[in-house]
């Protein structure tokens, strides 16, 4: 299931203040939002993109250099691997499987913690706007 967030001029404000409190660097547009934490080291971002029924879905993603060099070398270890299973060397196969595996869950992980970690401040923000 995705996380969205519903666009309102509300959400817009709160938004604004996230980044101008330090909480988050980025920009904020009227199709799209992107915020990354203000943390070091810090190689991911949140991206928010209008859907259909004018809500923000919400996705995670590496920052620029990153997101190509992990496509660059996801496409090596295919290649490698593909070599390798034609030479008859089942052991680089094996190990790229498996590295991979333990990336992709960490990967997963870092995205359940980052969006929670947005929306609780998003949620924090709102229950001070009320008070």
């Amino acid at each position: 299931m995705r996380q969205t967030i519903t666009k309102s001029d509300k959400n817009l404000r709160i938004l604004n203040k996230l980044i101008m409190n330090g909480f988050y660097n980025g920009y904020i547009g009227t199709e799209k939002f992107e915020l990354m934490r203000n943390r070091f080291p810090n190689n991911h971002r949140l991206i928010g993109i209008v859907n259909d029924t004018g809500n923000y879905d919400l996705k995670f993603d590496f920052k620029s250099p990153m997101n190509i060099l992990a496509k660059v070398l996801l496409g090596l270890g295919i290649l490698i691997s593909i070599i390798s299973l034609i030479k008859g060397i089942w052991i680089l196969p094996i190990v790229f499987v498996l590295f991979g595996l333990i990336m992709f869950a960490d990967f997963k992980l870092k995205e359940k913690k980052e969006i929670n970690i947005f929306t609780d401040k998003l949620l924090e923000f709102h229950k001070t706007e009320f008070d």
